[in-house]
């Protein structure tokens, strides 16, 4: 876990030390910020509300992890301490055959099944039904987010610094 009272690293640079602080400050508050959502879906009498506070709460622990990871990966890189998870080092090649393709092929499966949820959504729409129409947009919000994921790897591919 990052330190929130103002971890010196040994060797940043004024800007590393800046994002590595505002970056420890964020997930210190981000921590409060699940408690509170923790304890008030316990509390709340109603399940549909405690279902999509859930969803958030779910969401924050992932952003929470990855504020870690990111913390951890500028330590990393200007220690060379090695303190919990990080993001990993780029290490795709430029021009794997392998991995383009494969990107390729779940790029074609991600955009199949949004336009299916698409679908699905609109039906779901014409039902009536809000709180499941939602979480059907919520869902389309995640296709997007996979598609934007599998573009990124495929740009890496294409322009990574390692050959």
């Amino acid at each position: 876990m990052v330190e929130t009272t103002h971890e010196r690293l040994i060797g940043a640079s004024e800007v590393d030390q800046r994002l590595f602080d505002a970056l420890a400050a964020h997930e210190h508050d981000e921590q409060a910020v699940i408690e509170a959502y923790v304890a008030f879906a316990e509390r709340t009498p109603s399940e549909t509300v405690r279902y999509l506070i859930n969803l958030i709460v779910e969401d924050e622990r992932r952003h929470h992890r990855m504020l870690v990871e990111l913390a951890n990966t500028i330590r990393a890189e200007v220690t060379f301490e090695e303190r919990g998870s990080r993001i990993p080092y780029l290490d795709v090649r430029r021009g794997d055959a392998e991995l383009q393709e494969a990107t390729r092929r779940f790029l074609e499966v991600e955009r199949r099944d949004r336009d299916e949820l698409r679908s699905l959504s609109r039906q779901v729409d014409r039902s009536g039904a809000p709180v499941e129409s939602f979480l059907m947009k919520l869902v389309l919000d995640d296709a997007d987010r996979h598609i934007r994921i599998l573009r990124f790897i495929e740009r890496l591919v294409r322009h990574s610094p390692m050959a």
